[in-house]
């Protein structure tokens, strides 16, 4: 038997943390690691049935159609562990037209530690694939990635904010350079073979190449390959201290829920810069602290990054009237869509039908039917979470 849930309207929201009111540290929290979204996915409630997670270094966000946006706020601590306190004093959420306009100035770079980040597009792109293979997408989500992907192109087209090359992988291949050249350290070890890490060695060799690197990886297929194209020495993942040892400098560009590289193996070697490129941080604290050694993560790297900023700065009037030309053109689909439409899916309930007022009546039984009304409400009624500070956009 279908519960009370399944007919109680719902809105389209975002709920998320990005760097613009957290730090990396309180970040590092929230950030959802590959293999725990896509466990996230699985789970399953008329109260959260379509999604999608979007987690890098600069931001995580859940966009999704719910009920009311303490489900989404329940998602998004679940994933962390966070406290009560602490999703409220970090979390930002927006509803329909601002949460459909959050998402185009995201993938316009408008949203980003680095303006007219060109990276971020394919996030959106990979993040909505996951959703759609594993089932938790809707045409209504569909839309709107595709609408992001329609503001991205129009960006690269008309104006100059993704030109020339600015992203955290050439900041650290820059310093890593002017490190080289004077400081005469030119032994560099990669670990991590992803697309920041996989980019960040193209522009090393590009920028550095008289640097001798290293890389270290988990998949030794891929390791193997890189290796061979590049004429590099390679070590596996299990042998990450031996790798360390032989390294002057550390480029620490994986993603997993915990540090991989810890004092004991800093300690005694000639390394003197470290990079940690990881969202959660996958360097130690104790790394962090210890003297002799130069640590630097995302939140720094970003902001030693000034080259062509000035000029992408002078273009945002110019994609600010893009995102609202594409967000209108969204908004327009969506008007004729609800002139037309005489059988709205369920999740278009509250798109189609305007101005509708849930029935009240419904909201105990959605209460003790939510997945995670222990967390939500407690499985009780008129149980209110603390107020969510305003989004320090």
């Amino acid at each position: 038997m279908i519960g009370h849930s399944a007919f109680f309207l719902k809105k389209f929201y975002v709920v998320g943390v990005s760097f613009k009111k957290t730090d990396t540290q309180h970040r590092s929290q929230f950030s959802i690691a590959t293999e725990q979204g896509l466990k996230a996915y699985h789970q399953s409630s008329n109260c959260l049935e379509h999604y999608m997670i979007l987690s890098t270094c600069n931001r995580t966000e859940i966009y999704g159609f719910a009920p009311c946006e303490y489900v989404l706020m329940s998602f998004i601590k679940s994933m962390s562990g966070a406290s009560q306190e602490e999703v409220a004093s970090n979390v930002y959420v927006k509803t329909g037209d601002e949460a459909v306009k959050h998402l185009l100035s995201v993938a316009a770079g408008l949203d980003s530690q680095i303006p007219g980040d060109y990276e971020i597009i394919g996030q959106i792109r990979s993040a909505f694939q996951v959703s759609k293979k594993l089932g938790r997408s809707n045409g209504f989500i569909e839309r709107v990635v595709n609408q992001a992907n329609q503001v991205s192109k129009a960006i690269k087209n008309n104006t100059a904010f993704s030109d020339g090359t600015v992203s955290v992988s050439y900041s650290v291949a820059r310093q890593i350079s002017k490190i080289v050249n004077t400081e005469g350290l030119h032994k560099v070890c990669i670990v991590g073979l992803g697309k920041i890490g996989h980019n960040t060695l193209r522009y090393i060799r590009q920028h550095a190449p008289s640097a001798e690197i290293t890389i270290v990886n988990r998949n030794e297929k891929k390791l193997s390959e890189i290796a061979c194209r590049y004429i590099l020495k390679s070590f596996p993942f299990s042998a990450l201290s031996e790798a360390v040892k032989e390294s002057e400098i550390v480029v620490v560009a994986t993603s997993v829920a915990e540090p991989i590289l810890r004092l004991n193996q800093i300690k005694s070697t000639p390394v003197r810069y470290v990079f940690d490129l990881s969202m959660p941080r996958n360097v130690a604290s104790d790394v962090y602290h210890h003297d002799g050694v130069n640590v630097f993560d995302v939140d720094q790297i970003s902001a030693a990054v000034n080259e062509t900023l000035d000029k992408r700065l002078a273009e945002i009037p110019k994609v600010k009237a893009i995102v609202e030309l594409k967000a209108q053109e969204f908004f327009d689909w969506q008007e004729r869509r609800r002139i037309r439409t005489t059988s709205p899916a369920p999740y278009e309930q509250l798109l189609i039908r305007k101005n509708v007022i849930a029935n009240p009546e419904n909201s105990l039984p959605r209460q003790h039917t939510c997945f995670m009304a222990d967390q939500c409400c407690e499985g009780t009624a008129g149980v209110s979470w603390l107020p969510v500070a305003a989004y320090s956009a």
